[in-house]
């Protein structure tokens, strides 16, 4: 598939939110939509009417169950294929193999959507004629519009056959996005790398709420006091690195306060101390950098060790 070809016709496997958004956006911009396929047909038409509400109507696209897209007597039509897998990792090989029993035209590349599972994963395609990839976008997928808008700010992570890698690439810069060249066998630290990041900002803001809670706050009034605060937080990550971007007790060396946190913490459920001192350990490094004195730190340190049995 030449890079300046027109765009290929699109198969997205999967109607969750990751594969729709991909969809409503290579839609929008001009790339066909065909197929859009779920094992819940309910799901595939209900995403297909969200992305034509959104954009252009999405004229001669279908909405089908997953058995029908892979079905060995299904057209597809004349030239290349874009298949899109956007199912969840732990269906990848099982899909693969069942999408590999169709005749796909020639010059189609298949990509898969995660960012944990490796390429090889889609063998069975590759067997069948078609390129193989990888399209990871950093980013959460919860909510149709705002996703299809976030693509334009997110990194992708991209790897597998020349032809799909290439392909793949040119998705990313036509969404707006960055394209970033994964390592082979990096997905695991990719993953990981996202989920600490945005899974675990859920899980320690959840954390938080519970703390605000035993303050007086209701949880909506907790997660609407922390918003801002984690707002801003951000927003000084985006403007500095994060030694700079670091406030509160420990980059001030305030052994007093911190010892006083620990103690709150003493009748919050074990999980949230254990991670307020995680966390602080590496706040010390942090404040380390800049400048924070060899003592105060140790004293911090000692302070921020987890407690014997």
């Amino acid at each position: 598939m030449n890079p300046t070809s027109p765009a290929p016709r699109v198969f997205v496997a999967g109607a969750g939110a990751a594969g729709s958004a991909l969809a409503a956006a290579l839609h929008r911009r001009g790339w066909p939509l065909v197929e859009l396929a779920s094992r819940r047909p309910g799901r595939a038409r209900e995403r297909l009417a969200q992305i034509a509400a959104g954009g252009p109507a999405a004229d001669g696209a279908q909405a089908l169950d997953f058995a029908s897209m892979c079905a060995a007597d299904r057209p597809t039509g004349a030239g290349p294929a874009l298949l899109l897998v956007a199912v969840p990792d732990r269906a990848l090989p099982e899909a693969a193999a069942a999408l590999a029993r169709r005749a796909w035209p020639a010059d189609s590349v298949a990509l898969h959507t995660s960012g944990a599972v490796e390429v090889a994963a889609l063998a069975p395609l590759r067997a069948a004629g078609l390129a193989i990839g990888g399209l990871h976008p950093l980013q959460s997928f919860v909510d149709l519009e705002r996703d299809v808008a976030g693509l334009g700010r997110a990194i992708v992570a991209i790897e597998g056959d020349a032809t799909a890698l290439a392909l793949a690439e040119r998705i990313a810069r036509e969404l707006g996005a960055r394209p970033f060249r994964l390592a082979p066998g990096a997905r695991p630290a990719w993953h990981a790398a996202a989920s600490h990041a945005c899974n675990h900002l859920v899980a320690l803001t959840d954390q938080a709420i519970e703390l605000l809670a035993t303050a007086g706050l209701d949880r909506e009034a907790a997660r609407a006091a922390l918003l801002p605060l984690q707002r801003g937080t951000l927003d000084n990550l985006d403007a500095h690195a994060p030694a700079e971007a670091l406030t509160g007790p420990i980059v001030r060396g305030d052994l007093a306060v911190v010892r006083g946190h620990l103690a709150a913490l003493a009748a919050a459920p074990p999980d949230v101390a254990a991670a307020y001192r995680a966390l602080g350990r590496r706040a010390v490094a942090l404040a380390r950098e800049r400048g924070l004195p060899p003592d105060v730190a140790a004293a911090l340190l000692e302070a921020l060790q987890d407690p014997g049995p």
